[in-house]
Protein backbone atom coordinates (compact mmCIF):
# COMPACT_ATOMS: atom_id res chain seq x y z
CA UNK A 1 0.00 0.00 0.00
CA UNK A 2 1.21 3.18 -0.84
CA UNK A 3 0.92 5.51 1.93
CA UNK A 4 2.98 8.96 1.73
CA UNK A 5 4.57 8.34 -1.10
CA UNK A 6 6.69 10.55 -3.75
CA UNK A 7 4.66 9.83 -6.91
CA UNK A 8 1.64 7.13 -7.29
CA UNK A 9 1.01 3.79 -9.00
CA UNK A 10 -0.30 5.76 -12.24
CA UNK A 11 2.58 8.12 -11.57
CA UNK A 12 5.21 5.13 -12.14
CA UNK A 13 3.45 3.57 -14.77
CA UNK A 14 3.82 6.52 -17.07
CA UNK A 15 7.33 6.85 -15.54
CA UNK A 16 8.25 3.46 -16.77
CA UNK A 17 6.25 3.37 -20.21
CA UNK A 18 8.69 3.46 -23.45
CA UNK A 19 8.18 6.64 -25.80
CA UNK A 20 4.95 6.39 -28.01
CA UNK A 21 3.60 3.56 -25.91
CA UNK A 22 0.38 3.39 -23.29
CA UNK A 23 0.95 3.09 -19.83
CA UNK A 24 0.55 -1.13 -18.96
CA UNK A 25 -2.88 -1.85 -17.21
CA UNK A 26 -1.61 -4.99 -16.20
CA UNK A 27 -2.59 -5.07 -12.70
CA UNK A 28 -0.40 -8.22 -11.39
CA UNK A 29 2.34 -6.17 -9.84
CA UNK A 30 0.40 -2.97 -8.36
CA UNK A 31 0.50 -3.96 -5.13
CA UNK A 32 4.23 -4.75 -5.12
CA UNK A 33 5.10 -1.54 -6.85
CA UNK A 34 3.16 0.41 -4.61
CA UNK A 35 4.95 -0.74 -1.54
CA UNK A 36 8.53 0.39 -2.90
CA UNK A 37 7.18 3.32 -3.73
CA UNK A 38 6.58 3.99 -0.02
CA UNK A 39 10.01 2.03 0.73
CA UNK A 40 11.35 4.46 -1.78
CA UNK A 41 10.11 7.65 0.00
CA UNK A 42 10.80 6.55 3.44
CA UNK A 43 14.24 5.87 2.39
CA UNK A 44 14.75 8.92 1.34
CA UNK A 45 13.44 11.00 4.29
CA UNK A 46 15.48 8.71 6.49
CA UNK A 47 19.02 10.03 4.62
CA UNK A 48 17.69 13.39 4.00
CA UNK A 49 16.56 13.25 7.52
CA UNK A 50 13.52 15.15 6.49
CA UNK A 51 10.17 14.49 5.08
CA UNK A 52 8.23 15.76 1.89
CA UNK A 53 4.64 15.21 2.49
CA UNK A 54 2.37 16.92 4.70
CA UNK A 55 1.74 16.36 8.64
CA UNK A 56 0.48 18.13 11.09
CA UNK A 57 1.86 17.57 14.76
CA UNK A 58 2.22 19.32 17.91
CA UNK A 59 5.73 20.01 18.89
CA UNK A 60 6.87 21.69 22.34
CA UNK A 61 9.91 24.05 22.86
CA UNK A 62 12.03 25.31 25.74
CA UNK A 63 11.28 28.94 26.38
CA UNK A 64 13.88 31.23 25.36
CA UNK A 65 16.24 32.13 27.38
CA UNK A 66 16.32 36.06 26.51
CA UNK A 67 12.78 38.25 25.41
CA UNK A 68 14.00 38.64 21.70
CA UNK A 69 15.70 35.39 21.28
CA UNK A 70 14.58 32.86 18.30
CA UNK A 71 13.00 29.95 19.38
CA UNK A 72 14.87 27.46 16.92
CA UNK A 73 12.43 24.74 15.22
CA UNK A 74 13.22 21.21 15.57
CA UNK A 75 11.81 20.46 12.04
CA UNK A 76 10.55 22.18 8.52
CA UNK A 77 7.26 24.20 9.17
CA UNK A 78 4.84 25.33 6.09
CA UNK A 79 2.00 26.45 8.58
CA UNK A 80 1.15 27.33 11.79
CA UNK A 81 -2.47 26.65 13.33
CA UNK A 82 -1.41 27.24 16.70
CA UNK A 83 1.05 28.75 18.91
CA UNK A 84 0.54 28.81 22.56
CA UNK A 85 2.75 30.67 25.30
CA UNK A 86 3.95 28.78 28.28
CA UNK A 87 0.91 30.10 30.17
CA UNK A 88 -0.91 28.49 28.13
CA UNK A 89 -2.54 31.85 26.50
CA UNK A 90 -2.58 31.46 22.56
CA UNK A 91 -0.36 33.62 20.86
CA UNK A 92 -1.97 35.73 17.57
CA UNK A 93 -0.12 35.72 14.43
CA UNK A 94 0.14 39.05 14.11
CA UNK A 95 2.83 38.75 17.53
CA UNK A 96 4.87 36.89 16.36
CA UNK A 97 7.27 36.49 12.96
CA UNK A 98 8.35 33.05 11.03
CA UNK A 99 11.85 32.92 9.97
CA UNK A 100 12.24 32.62 6.33
CA UNK A 101 10.69 34.53 3.00
CA UNK A 102 8.60 31.48 2.64
CA UNK A 103 7.90 27.85 4.38
CA UNK A 104 9.25 26.05 4.88
CA UNK A 105 10.55 28.10 8.13
CA UNK A 106 13.47 27.26 10.41
CA UNK A 107 12.51 29.33 13.89
CA UNK A 108 9.76 31.67 15.08
CA UNK A 109 10.07 35.12 17.17
CA UNK A 110 8.42 37.77 18.62
CA UNK A 111 7.66 40.73 17.32
CA UNK A 112 9.53 43.68 18.97
CA UNK A 113 6.20 45.39 18.29
CA UNK A 114 4.16 43.19 20.44
CA UNK A 115 3.70 43.50 24.12
CA UNK A 116 3.46 39.31 24.34
CA UNK A 117 6.37 38.24 26.24
CA UNK A 118 7.49 34.84 26.95
CA UNK A 119 5.63 33.47 30.07
CA UNK A 120 7.10 30.36 31.73
CA UNK A 121 3.82 27.47 32.64
CA UNK A 122 2.09 27.81 36.05
CA UNK A 123 4.48 25.81 38.03
CA UNK A 124 7.53 27.99 36.83
CA UNK A 125 9.08 25.85 34.33
CA UNK A 126 10.84 27.00 31.11
CA UNK A 127 10.88 23.32 29.20
CA UNK A 128 9.29 21.70 26.63
CA UNK A 129 6.58 24.75 27.72
CA UNK A 130 5.87 26.34 23.96
CA UNK A 131 3.44 24.51 22.22
CA UNK A 132 3.41 25.06 18.22
CA UNK A 133 0.65 22.58 16.32
CA UNK A 134 1.00 23.34 12.11
CA UNK A 135 1.78 21.40 9.34
CA UNK A 136 4.93 19.97 9.20
CA UNK A 137 7.34 18.32 6.42
CA UNK A 138 9.45 20.01 3.08
CA UNK A 139 8.20 21.54 -0.29
CA UNK A 140 9.97 23.77 -1.96
CA UNK A 141 7.16 25.88 -3.32
CA UNK A 142 4.73 25.35 -0.76
CA UNK A 143 2.21 28.32 -1.00
CA UNK A 144 2.19 28.22 -4.74
CA UNK A 145 2.69 24.32 -5.83
CA UNK A 146 1.86 22.29 -2.58
CA UNK A 147 -1.74 21.58 -3.13
CA UNK A 148 -3.87 21.19 -6.04
CA UNK A 149 -7.63 21.25 -6.44
CA UNK A 150 -8.62 18.09 -7.97
CA UNK A 151 -12.35 18.04 -7.76
CA UNK A 152 -14.84 18.73 -5.39
CA UNK A 153 -17.62 16.64 -2.91
CA UNK A 154 -20.95 15.32 -4.75
CA UNK A 155 -21.91 14.73 -0.97
CA UNK A 156 -21.64 16.10 2.06
CA UNK A 157 -19.41 13.92 4.51
CA UNK A 158 -21.91 14.39 7.77
CA UNK A 159 -19.43 11.76 10.08
CA UNK A 160 -15.70 11.60 11.37
CA UNK A 161 -15.72 7.43 11.05
CA UNK A 162 -17.11 6.26 7.65
CA UNK A 163 -13.97 6.14 5.74
CA UNK A 164 -15.59 6.02 1.88
CA UNK A 165 -16.85 9.79 0.49
CA UNK A 166 -18.30 10.99 -2.97
CA UNK A 167 -16.38 12.94 -5.23
CA UNK A 168 -18.23 14.97 -8.39
CA UNK A 169 -17.09 13.01 -11.70
CA UNK A 170 -14.38 14.62 -13.57
CA UNK A 171 -11.99 14.59 -10.63
CA UNK A 172 -8.47 13.17 -10.95
CA UNK A 173 -7.95 12.12 -7.99
CA UNK A 174 -5.96 8.50 -7.87
CA UNK A 175 -4.52 5.69 -5.80
CA UNK A 176 -1.55 7.31 -3.56
CA UNK A 177 -2.73 11.09 -3.57
CA UNK A 178 -2.51 12.72 -0.18
CA UNK A 179 -5.51 14.58 -0.35
CA UNK A 180 -6.77 17.79 1.82
CA UNK A 181 -10.68 18.18 2.50
CA UNK A 182 -11.37 21.49 4.42
CA UNK A 183 -7.98 20.93 7.38
CA UNK A 184 -8.54 16.80 6.97
CA UNK A 185 -5.72 15.17 5.37
CA UNK A 186 -6.28 11.61 3.55
CA UNK A 187 -4.41 8.97 2.00
CA UNK A 188 -6.10 7.51 -0.75
CA UNK A 189 -6.59 3.41 -1.14
CA UNK A 190 -8.86 3.47 -4.22
CA UNK A 191 -10.29 5.96 -6.20
CA UNK A 192 -13.58 4.90 -8.59
CA UNK A 193 -15.72 7.30 -10.74
CA UNK A 194 -17.25 8.85 -7.52
CA UNK A 195 -16.29 6.74 -4.54
CA UNK A 196 -12.99 7.38 -3.29
CA UNK A 197 -11.54 5.05 -0.28
CA UNK A 198 -8.57 6.36 1.98
CA UNK A 199 -6.35 4.36 4.63
CA UNK A 200 -8.41 6.17 7.25
CA UNK A 201 -10.02 9.56 8.55
CA UNK A 202 -8.19 12.24 9.61
CA UNK A 203 -4.91 10.83 8.98
CA UNK A 204 -1.20 12.26 8.92
CA UNK A 205 -1.79 13.53 12.59
CA UNK A 206 -5.31 15.60 11.61
CA UNK A 207 -8.69 15.71 12.85
CA UNK A 208 -11.55 14.43 11.23
CA UNK A 209 -14.45 16.68 10.58
CA UNK A 210 -17.72 17.23 8.72
CA UNK A 211 -17.76 18.87 5.46
CA UNK A 212 -20.28 20.36 3.55
CA UNK A 213 -21.47 19.15 -0.89
CA UNK A 214 -19.15 20.83 -3.18
CA UNK A 215 -16.37 21.14 -0.56
CA UNK A 216 -12.79 21.56 -2.83
CA UNK A 217 -10.90 18.34 -2.44
CA UNK A 218 -6.78 19.31 -3.04
CA UNK A 219 -4.22 16.72 -3.53
CA UNK A 220 -0.53 17.18 -2.85
CA UNK A 221 1.85 17.71 -5.06
CA UNK A 222 5.49 16.58 -4.46
CA UNK A 223 7.98 18.67 -5.13
CA UNK A 224 9.87 17.35 -7.75
CA UNK A 225 13.08 16.71 -6.82
CA UNK A 226 11.43 14.21 -4.42
CA UNK A 227 8.70 12.73 -7.14
CA UNK A 228 11.65 11.66 -8.97
CA UNK A 229 14.14 10.57 -6.72
CA UNK A 230 11.16 7.63 -5.38
CA UNK A 231 10.68 7.04 -9.39
CA UNK A 232 14.06 6.24 -9.62
CA UNK A 233 14.23 4.38 -6.80
CA UNK A 234 11.28 2.23 -6.80
CA UNK A 235 11.80 1.36 -10.36
CA UNK A 236 16.10 0.49 -9.74
CA UNK A 237 14.20 -1.83 -6.92
CA UNK A 238 11.38 -3.10 -9.31
CA UNK A 239 13.93 -4.28 -11.36
CA UNK A 240 16.12 -5.92 -8.62
CA UNK A 241 13.49 -9.05 -8.30
CA UNK A 242 14.47 -9.75 -12.29
CA UNK A 243 17.98 -9.45 -11.48
CA UNK A 244 18.29 -5.65 -13.22
CA UNK A 245 19.90 -2.70 -11.70
CA UNK A 246 19.12 0.83 -12.73
CA UNK A 247 21.26 2.67 -10.32
CA UNK A 248 24.44 3.36 -12.08
CA UNK A 249 25.79 2.45 -15.45
CA UNK A 250 27.85 -0.51 -15.01
CA UNK A 251 31.86 -0.08 -14.45
CA UNK A 252 34.34 -2.01 -16.61
CA UNK A 253 37.85 -2.03 -15.19
CA UNK A 254 41.26 -1.90 -17.23
CA UNK A 255 41.19 -5.78 -15.98
CA UNK A 256 37.75 -6.25 -17.79
CA UNK A 257 35.93 -6.86 -14.37
CA UNK A 258 32.42 -5.96 -14.30
CA UNK A 259 31.61 -3.70 -11.04
CA UNK A 260 27.61 -4.45 -10.08
CA UNK A 261 25.98 -1.20 -9.79
CA UNK A 262 24.67 -0.22 -7.22
CA UNK A 263 20.94 -0.18 -6.52
CA UNK A 264 20.43 3.43 -5.55
CA UNK A 265 20.51 5.90 -8.67
CA UNK A 266 22.78 8.56 -8.72
CA UNK A 267 20.38 11.62 -9.02
CA UNK A 268 18.60 10.23 -6.00
CA UNK A 269 21.94 10.26 -3.83
CA UNK A 270 22.69 13.84 -5.06
CA UNK A 271 19.06 15.13 -4.25
CA UNK A 272 19.41 13.20 -0.78
CA UNK A 273 22.96 14.76 -0.16
CA UNK A 274 21.22 18.67 -1.45
CA UNK A 275 18.84 18.32 0.74
CA UNK A 276 20.11 17.01 3.77
CA UNK A 277 18.66 18.37 7.43
CA UNK A 278 21.43 18.83 9.66
CA UNK A 279 20.84 18.65 13.47
CA UNK A 280 21.24 22.23 13.84
CA UNK A 281 18.86 22.84 11.67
Amino acid sequence: MNINGYCTLADYKLYTTARGQTASTDTNDDAVISDLITYASRYIDTHSNRFYFPMVETHLFDLPFLADEDVILDGDLLAVTTFTNGDGVVISSSDYLLKSTRPPYWAISLRDTSTVGWTTSAAGSVQQVLSLIGTWGYHDNYAARAWLQVGTLSAAITDTTTLAFSATTGHTIVAGNILKIGSEIYNVVTAGTNTITPVARGDNGSTAATHLISTAIYAWQPMEGAKESALELSNSLYNKRFGKSTGDSAVITAAGVILTPQDVPATVKMFIKKMERHAWR
